[in-house]
């Protein structure tokens, strides 16, 4: 069918002008000739001319048109009273034209509907044809242009199938079985376009049998479903592959139905319970109703495996069904339901079909739109590792009471390295106390402090001796609060005579006031004197005649920090990276000792040492000592 059945304007023109022409001759007949028949008749004629090129107006204009000129040629002709012949006739004429004007109007609404219907087909996105019995086209829609790419002038007369070579999901000969039976069919097609693209369409066709004639029009609609049916595949691809993964996963992955817990919570709400964790503790019936409302609706392979069920519609259906008795984490999982949090991991317990214990981490995320029909949690059995880091933690435990015991021997020569500096104190203070005594006369006063530095440096010994010796077993030190600025200004005081000994000046910045760590002061302030002594030992030694010791406190994050700087010859990376290993020591005398002490009592205080490599020779030394604040005060 063509876009439109109007002729142009030029050809109006013309059949107007033949109207009107065949009006005149028309009238000129039937005025001046005396026929005996009614010529008015012939008016219809100008009326079926103007029908299909004027409007509904333009046709009562022409019908009214030949109604006067008939009734101005019977009153030429017959006057007011003429004869009953003439009369007739003109009636005649009147209900012929005036029966054509009728037809003519309902032929102009119809020719609308039909040309509004053609625009209705030509606007849809779905490609429309008609084919006549046989099989050749006589109707080609705009959207038939569009999809396959020929005009209607270049589909009609063709078989529409052929020229897309249709390919059906059946035979052709089927599918005219169909249309014969029912009139209709309805099915998927591929057909190819003008320019060799394929397309699949969804196909519909409806028959209507022609009066007189076999096999009738046949209407075929087809929606261009190509791209849907791209994402319909690609949607099925994708399901097959996360289900691929779903199932193969190495963590186990469990479906969970909350809508009747979340209902619950909802319940408890409305109730006016404010204080849920409150309420859960009080009423420990309700948690355990909750975890057996909780339906388990799918999991994967891994799950089957981890729990020892054979298939999934043996496994089990309720949460409670695996939980184990003394689990107590499920609390926290209503609160977390409850307060719509996006996610919620914890470490639990699960039975398996067999009784198995196992540990596991499982881990909920909750769906943003507040779904929870379907949701997922990711289970990870961890009893395996849990198993290994216990035999690791008793392997470790047995190696270091081996290493403590195999070093015994070394246990005397630590202690001998560590009350050296007390014991020499004793000694300074006692010759001190002698010199004060051979003056005359002697100084009591001076004496007497003598004797109770010598006194306190032999407790210290004593303390020493004792604190090495338990951290040499399996005693824990002993722990308390400590301020860690008078604990180095305690370990400052006790080495002032052995560094002013080998010429050393102490500086120290104590900038951690108010710094609290969990820790033993004896061993603590051990490691202090070893750092200090070392230093002092080093630049002595050295060729630097600046012999100056900074100590600094500080505060940093999550704790303080203590360093121990010196001007002496420092330490190279070799040498740093080697310092905290049992028995080294560039020193001549030395036992390599002191430095693997420090390492492992600040290791036993949960804080850490290090050296920092010299960048250059003479550039001095610098160790560093953090650790964990107990209380950190707001500044």
């Amino acid at each position: 069918m063509r876009r439109t059945t109007t002729p142009g304007p030029f050809a109006s023109r013309c059949r107007y002008a033949g109207a009107a022409l065949l009006a005149a001759s028309i009238f000129t007949i039937d005025t001046l000739t005396a026929l005996g028949s009614a010529v008015a008749v012939l008016y219809a004629l100008v009326l079926i001319i103007v029908a299909d090129i004027g409007s509904r107006r333009s046709i009562l204009g022409w019908s009214l048109l030949c109604i006067a000129l008939t009734l101005t040629s019977f009153g030429y002709m017959h006057g007011l009273q003429g004869h009953i012949e003439a009369t007739l006739r003109l009636l005649f004429s009147l209900a012929a034209l005036l029966a054509t004007t009728f037809l003519m109007m309902r032929r102009h609404a119809d020719r609308q509907a039909l040309e509004a219907q053609a625009e209705l087909l030509n606007i849809t996105n779905d490609a429309i044809y008609l084919s006549d019995s046989t099989d050749q086209v006589i109707y080609w829609n705009r959207g038939a242009e569009v999809l396959y790419g020929w005009s209607f002038d270049e589909a009609q007369g063709r078989d529409a199938h052929q020229l897309l070579k249709t390919r059906f999901p059946q035979s052709r000969g089927a599918v005219e079985r169909s249309l014969a039976a029912t009139g209709a069919w309805e099915g998927e097609v591929i057909q190819s376009t003008r320019d060799g693209r394929e397309v699949t369409a969804l196909s519909r066709w409806l028959r209507r049998d022609d009066i007189g004639q076999r096999g009738g029009r046949t209407l075929e609609s087809n929606t261009d479903i190509t791209t849907r049916k791209a994402a319909e595949e690609a949607l099925r691809r994708s399901e097959r592959r996360y289900r691929t993964i779903f199932e193969n996963l190495a963590v186990a992955i469990w479906e969970h139905d909350l809508r009747p817990m979340k209902a619950e919570l909802d319940a408890l709400r409305a109730q006016g319970v404010d204080d849920l964790a409150a309420y859960l503790v009080r009423y420990p019936d309700f948690v355990r109703r909750m975890r057996a409302s909780v339906r388990i609706i799918d999991v994967n392979t891994t799950a089957l495996r981890m729990m020892g069920v054979a298939s999934k519609d043996e496994f089990f259906t309720s949460l409670d069904q695996f939980l184990a008795d003394e689990d107590a984490q499920f609390g926290g999982f209503l609160l977390a339901l409850d307060r719509d949090a996006p996610h919620w991991e914890t470490e639990s317990t699960l039975r398996t079909r067999s009784g198995e214990l196992l540990r596991v981490i499982v881990a909920f995320n909750f769906p943003g739109d507040g779904a929870l029909d379907c949701v997922q949690a990711s289970v990870l059995n961890i009893t395996e590792r849990v198993r290994v880091q216990e035999t690791l933690q008793r392997t470790r435990d047995q190696l270091d009471h081996a290493l403590r015991a195999a070093t015994i021997g070394e246990v005397s020569a630590s202690i001998a390295h560590e009350i050296n500096q007390p014991l020499a104190a004793i000694a300074i203070h006692a010759d001190a106390a002698g010199r004060w005594m051979d003056r005359d006369p002697p100084d009591l006063d001076e004496v007497r402090a003598s004797v109770r530095e010598a006194a306190v440096a032999a407790r210290r010994a004593s303390d020493v001796v004792r604190r090495v010796r338990s951290f040499m077993t399996k005693v824990e030190p002993e722990r308390a609060p400590l301020a860690i600025d008078p604990v180095v200004e305690e370990a400052v005081h006790l080495t002032r005579h052995e560094l002013a000994s080998h010429g050393a000046t102490l500086i120290p910045a104590l900038d951690a006031c108010g710094m609290l760590v969990q820790g033993d002061r004896i061993l603590l302030q051990q490691v202090l004197i070893n750092l200090m002594t070392n230093a002092a030992q080093a630049m002595a030694v050295s060729a630097s005649t600046e012999r100056t010791i900074r100590l600094l406190t500080r505060r940093v994050r999550g704790g303080v920090a203590i360093d121990v700087c010196d001007t002496g010859p420092g330490f190279t990376p070799e040498t740093a990276q080697k310092a905290f290993e049992p028995f080294f020591t560039t020193k001549a005398n030395g036992m390599g000792l002191g430095l693997a002490m420090c390492r492992t009592i600040i290791g036993v205080h949960e804080g850490e040492i290090s050296i920092a490599p010299t960048a250059g020779a003479g550039g001095g030394g610098r160790v560093s000592i953090w650790l964990p604040a107990l209380a950190a005060p707001a500044p």
